[in-house]
């Protein structure tokens, strides 16, 4: 069976029962499967016991269920299921400009214009349609950034050259 879990606001899934011991999980994580009218806690279902270890339980539950429902449709139905709709598109990475940047203008900046191209995504597919929104703008300045570092740093090229043609 498939399970999709949801440990400190991160999601995770689909994940098999192999895979969750792996994740670290605690009493505190949330879990769905196909079949379940909606997330449960991992205690409630006997087939995942061994599976997380047990935290304080003092005012955790309140605390856990709030912050899931800050999430709002995040959690609702886990990421990659048929019947879930995106609340809103994912932003654009830049990917492609980011690399274009990297190839033609600078290598050091190009790469921190990549990384935040990447983690836009990452961010969407778990749900954190805000993280992926500021990683996109500041994935766009870096390529702004690696860009103007490109054109600012030709003249020091061509006297770089024209001093080793001397």
């Amino acid at each position: 069976m498939q399970y999709w879990i949801n440990h400190n606001g991160v999601q995770h899934g689909p994940v098999d029962i192999d895979g969750m011991k792996e994740l670290g999980l605690t009493s505190a994580a949330y879990v769905w499967h196909e079949g379940l009218a909606d997330w449960v806690k991992i205690t409630q279902l006997p087939e995942l016991q061994g599976t997380y270890e047990m935290v304080e339980q003092a005012a955790e539950p309140v605390v856990a269920r709030q912050s899931l429902e800050q999430q709002g449709a995040a959690v609702q139905q886990p990421q990659g299921y048929e019947q879930q709709a995106p609340s809103e598109p994912c932003p654009p990475t830049n990917l492609v400009w980011a690399i274009i940047a990297t190839v033609l203008c600078c290598i050091p900046t190009g790469i921190v214009a990549i990384y935040f191209a990447l983690k836009v995504s990452n961010k969407y597919r778990e749900g954190d349609i805000e993280g992926a929104k500021r990683a996109s703008e500041t994935g766009a300045w870096w390529c702004i950034a690696t860009i103007v570092l490109g054109i600012l740093s030709l003249p020091l090229g061509f006297l770089m050259m024209s001093a080793g043609a001397a």
